[in-house]
C-alpha cells in the first residue's frame, strides 16, 4: 500500500507544480490581496477549494504560508492532506520547520491516548509523520535541499532526527555529500544518525565509507573517532557486497578496527567473503595457530559449513575465548555432530565458555543435551554462574520438551533462588505447558 501512496503523491507533486506555475503566471499570487484571499480559502468548508488553494500556494515560499499549509496535514480529507504535502514539498526550505511542528503536534495528541492509535481518515498520509517524510524527501532531492535537511541531524529532538533520517534514507546515495560531513561532528548521536542514513545506501555508500575509513590512517584519534570508525566498518558489512570486502581487508590491518572488520566480513555473507574466511581458516590450521575469536564468530555468522572441521578442532583450544566462539559458530551452522562435545563445556570453570556452550545448545535444540542442561542448573549455587543458568533455561525452552516441566518445578522449589532465575524458570514452564511437545 505504501508504494501506491508514494506514487500518487509523486504524480500529484508533478501536476501541482504545473498548476502552481500556471496560476502564478496568470493570476500573480504574490500580490498581497490575492495571497490573503487564497490563504483564507484553506479554511473553506469545501474540501475541493481547500485542496485547490493549497496547490495555488505552492509558489509562495514563506513561513506564513507554510504554517497555514502545515495545518492541512491534519485535514479530514486525505486528498487535501496530499495537496498540502505537495505544496509544502514544492516550497522547499520554508516548509521544513512548520512540517516538523506538525509532526510534534500529532505526537503530542497521540500521547494523550496511548492505547488508541492516532490515524486520520482516508488512505493517504494518515499520520502527519508520513506526510513529513514525503515532504522532506522531495526537498532533499536537490543539492541545497539535501544540505538543509541533513542539518537537522544536529537536532536534539529525537523525533525530528528520526523523521529526517527516514527522509534521507528515501533519497539514498544522492544525499551522501550532504551527510558525510556529520561523521566528524562533535556529538556522538549526530555521527551515528548520519551513519544510519549512510548505511541504508547499500553498495553506493562503499566509496564514501572507504574514504572516511582510510584517509586518516595513522593520525591520532580520540575515543569517539575510533567508535565512529568501528560503526562505519559495521555499515560496510551491511552492504552485502564483495566490493566492501576489499575495504574490510584493509581495515583488518588496523588493530582498533580488526574485531569490527571480522564481524563485518561475516555479515557480508557473499561468495567472496566466505572464500576469504575459508582461506584464513585453512591458513591458521596449517600454521597450528588459533585464529582471532572474532574471525571464528564471522565464520558462524556467514554460515560457512565448509569450515566445520576447523571449528571442531578449535573447540579443543587451550584458549577459552577461542573455544567459546567455536561453540557458538558450531551452533550457528547447526552441526549436530558437535552436540556431545559442546555439552561437556557446560561444566567448564570459565563462566563465559559455559555460557557460550548453553547458547550453542539453544541453537542446536537437540533433546540429547537435556540431561547436561539440567545438571548445569545446579550451578545456581555459585552467584558468578547465574548467566550459565539463565542460558541453560533458554536452551531447555528451545528444545521444547514437556518432560522438562517436572525438572524445572523441582528446581523452583530450591530455597534462595535469585529472583531473575526464578522468573526465567517460571516463564519456561509456562511456555512448555502451552507449546511443549509430548
Amino acid at each position: 500500500m505504501q508504494w501506491r501512496q508514494w506514487l500518487v503523491a509523486a504524480v500529484t507533486f508533478f501536476f501541482g507544480f504545473v498548476l502552481g506555475w500556471l496560476i502564478h503566471s496568470s493570476v500573480g499570487l504574490s500580490k498581497g490581496f490575492a495571497l490573503k484571499a487564497t490563504i483564507e480559502r484553506l479554511k473553506s468548508d469545501n474540501p475541493n477549494r481547500r485542496a485547490e488553494a493549497a496547490l495555488e500556494l505552492a509558489l509562495n515560499p514563506s513561513s506564513e504560508v507554510a504554517d497555514e499549509l502545515a495545518n492541512l496535514l491534519f485535514d479530514s480529507e486525505d486528498y487535501v492532506r496530499l495537496a498540502a504535502a505537495v505544496a509544502l514539498a514544492r516550497m522547499g526550505e520554508p516548509a521544513i520547520s512548520p512540517t516538523l511542528k506538525a509532526v510534534k503536534k500529532a505526537d503530542e495528541e497521540a500521547a494523550k491516548n496511548p492505547n488508541q492509535p492516532y490515524y486520520l481518515p482516508g488512505q493517504f498520509f494518515r499520520q502527519p509523520r508520513d506526510a513529513a517524510i514525503f515532504i522532506l524527501t522531495q526537498i532533499a532531492r536537490s543539492t541545497e535541499g539535501a544540505r538543509q535537511v541533513a542539518k537537522l541531524l544536529e537536532s536534539k529532538d529525537p523525533l525530528e532526527v528520526i523523521v529526517v533520517q527516514q527522509a534521507l534514507q528515501q533519497v539514498g546515495a544522492t544525499a551522501l555529500p550532504a551527510i558525510l560531513p556529520y561523521l566528524d561532528h562533535e556529538r556522538r548521536e549526530v555521527r551515528f544518525a548520519a551513519l544510519s542514513v549512510i548505511g541504508s545506501c547499500g553498495e553506493k555508500a562503499i566509496d564514501a565509507l572507504r574514504k572516511f575509513l582510510l584517509e586518516n590512517v595513522g593520525k591520532p584519534q580520540n575515543l569517539l573517532d575510533q567508535e565512529t570508525k568501528q560503526m562505519s566498518v559495521y555499515a560496510l558489512g551491511n552492504t552485502k557486497s564483495d566490493k566492501a570486502l576489499l575495504v574490510l581487508k584493509e581495515t583488518l590491518k588496523d588493530p582498533v578496527l580488526e574485531t569490527a572488520s571480522w564481524h563485518a566480513i561475516g555479515n557480508l555473507r557473499t561468495k567472496g567473503a566466505k572464500k576469504f574466511l575459508l582461506e584464513q581458516a585453512k591458513k591458521f590450521v596449517k600454521e597450528r595457530r588459533d585464529p582471532p575469536p572474532a574471525m571464528i564468530s564471522a565464520i558462524g555468522s556467514s554460515q560457512l559449513t565448509e569450515a566445520i572441521t576447523y571449528l571442531r578442532q578449535w573447540l579443543n583450544s587451550p584458549d577459552p575465548r577461542v573455544q567459546e566462539q567455536a561453540a557458538i559458530a558450531l551452533g550457528a551452522v547447526r552441526d549436530k555432530k558437535s552436540v556431545l562435545a559442546i555439552m561437556s563445556l557446560l561444566q567448564a570453570k570459565d563462566v563465559g565458555l559455559a555460557s557460550a556452550a548453553a547458547t550453542a545448545l539453544t541453537m542446536l535444540a537437540d533433546p540429547q543435551s537435556l540431561p547436561a542442561l539440567y545438571k548445569a542448573l545446579e550451578r545456581v549455587k555459585n552467584p558468578t554462574d547465574i548467566q550459565v543458568v539463565l542460558n541453560s533455561l533458554t536452551a531447555i525452552q528451545s528444545i521444547n520438551e514437556r518432560s522438562s516441566i517436572p525438572v524445572l518445578e523441582k528446581f523452583l522449589s530450591k530455597p534462595n533462588l535469585p529472583e531473575i532465575v526464578r522468573e526465567q524458570a517460571k516463564r519456561v514452564i509456562e511456555y512448555l505447558q502451552q507449546h511443549g511437545r509430548m
